[in-house]
């Protein structure tokens, strides 16, 4: 880490709060959007099929970019990287706003999340610089919590703000408060001056972000397309030729984007595993949780989405719980435990029958919640200490890049269950205890890998 001044080491956990006004907007950038969507529809006149672009274009872009502001935060510095993409933030929310057409809306969404890839490296490089190790993982707690409640708060504000004053005001109150946090971050955030200078791998960057775009549009839109079909065979082809050709490319270059020997350190390659296994379970369970409250259960939308919300609630409100946990017994530990409590809390779901009480519903989602918050930002701090400090903001967004990679792969995989299953009751029920087997054992990977992989606590000494 960084050596900080004294005077910045008392300012830090007002740092903490600016630096997470970015996390705030940049998911509320996404968890809005639903609720206003068919208002957007209705006004521009398209189907659901194409207006459900305004969300996944943000999405798709937003995880293949963030390798590339990873890169670029080692070079040029967190801070300045991260003040010049929120204000671009700002004024591409406010872009949005006086859209007068849907692809118009389409490309101001494209431009935010363009600008909006930066902020997951820069929040947890800046977090790296700032905090010490003992403290890394409640401030990284901090930041799944912002995150979790962004999230959860989200379709509320949205609902209220579109229902009042139409679907334009979600980005103009994105806009204001983005504008707001980035002099902010100006003001506050200290510089972090880069000592080296590279030339950028182009071939490289190019090859990667292509070949991670045309995986996440085929996992996203494969089951629409049809995944036999030649256009999404050629994809497929497309994502391997990409991937061989940038596996060539930084083998052979002096200076590549990513050092190929980023994969060959096993404790990084571990956490991202994790992170990765965690997300899966985080971004699927909710998929499988609707369908079998309403379709199975027989429970209105408004009463299947309270249902569901001690799982998004409890992980937010755990996080900083779970990272002062894991700065006193180490992250291995800690994530051991949580993805344990997500094993055995899905394993729970496996004799869910379609007469199961809310009584036993919600403590096990509580169950869940809290074994997420042991584990999400304590697998983005571990990141922290098993990288070198030059690599870390690309180490960063590999690491954000995988998890939103997986989260796409959860819920296309459980769409693909659930779509197979039909229309009865009985065999929605039988695809749901299937998919609940899916997380089950993907968490219970992660415990593997946690159990196996290398000890890391906070008492090691940092990687120059």
């Amino acid at each position: 880490m960084e050596t900080v001044s004294a005077e910045v080491h008392k300012r830090r956990w007002l740092i903490i709060g600016i630096i997470l006004i970015g996390s705030w907007v940049g998911t509320l950038g996404n968890s809005m959007l639903p609720v206003a969507l068919p208002t957007i529809v209705q006004d521009f006149e398209v189907s659901l099929d194409l207006g459900v672009w305004v969300i996944s274009i943000y999405t798709l872009l937003i995880a293949v970019l963030m390798p590339i502001y990873g890169w670029l935060s080692d070079r040029y510095g967190y801070r300045r990287l991260y003040v010049i993409t929120l204000v671009g933030l700002g004024v591409s929310f406010g872009l949005a706003a006086l859209a007068t057409s849907f692809w118009g809306l389409i490309g101001t969404r494209a431009l935010q999340a363009l600008f909006n890839a930066a902020t997951l490296p820069a929040v947890m490089g800046i977090i790296s610089m700032i905090f010490p190790k003992e403290e890394r993982g409640v401030a990284m707690g901090a930041w799944a919590t912002v995150n979790g409640a962004a999230h959860g708060f989200g379709p509320v504000i949205s609902g209220a703000l579109v229902e009042n004053f139409g679907w334009q005001s979600i980005f103009v109150m994105n806009a204001a408060v983005t504008l707001v946090g980035a002099f902010l971050v100006f003001l506050v955030i200290p510089a972090d001056h880069k000592e080296t200078r590279r030339p950028f791998d182009f071939v490289g960057a190019f090859t990667l972000t292509a070949a991670m775009l045309v995986l996440m549009f085929v996992l996203s839109r494969g089951g629409y397309l049809g995944w036999g079909s030649p256009l999404t065979i050629g994809l497929w082809v497309g994502v391997v030729t990409l991937l061989s050709l940038f596996i060539f490319t930084e083998r052979r270059v002096a200076q590549p984007f990513i050092e190929l020997s980023l994969f060959r350190n096993a404790r990084y390659v571990s956490i991202v595993a994790i992170s990765s296994a965690q997300f899966f379970c985080l971004m699927g369970l909710p998929v499988l949780l609707s369908i079998f409250l309403i379709e199975v259960h027989h429970y209105s939308s408004s009463a299947a989405g309270l249902l569901i919300a001690p799982l998004a609630s409890t992980l937010a409100i755990s996080s900083p719980f779970g990272g002062r946990f894991a700065d006193r017994v180490g992250f291995r530990f800690s994530i051991l435990i949580g993805m344990a409590m997500v094993a055995i809390a899905a394993f729970t779901m496996l004799f869910w029958s379609a007469e199961v009480s809310p009584w036993v519903i919600v403590p096990t989602l509580i169950l869940a919640g809290i074994g997420m918050g042991l584990t999400q930002s304590q697998a983005a701090t571990g990141v922290t200490f098993v990288t070198r400090k030059s690599e870390l903001g690309i180490a960063l967004g590999v690491f954000n890049m995988f998890r939103f990679i997986s989260g796409t792969f959860s819920a296309t995989t459980f769409g693909i269950l659930l779509e197979q299953a039909g229309g009865s009751s009985s065999a929605s029920l039988s695809a749901i205890h299937l998919g609940f087997g899916v997380v089950v054992a993907a968490a219970c990977i992660a415990v593997i890998l946690a159990t196996s992989s290398a000890h890391i606590r906070i008492s090691e000494p940092s990687i120059p």
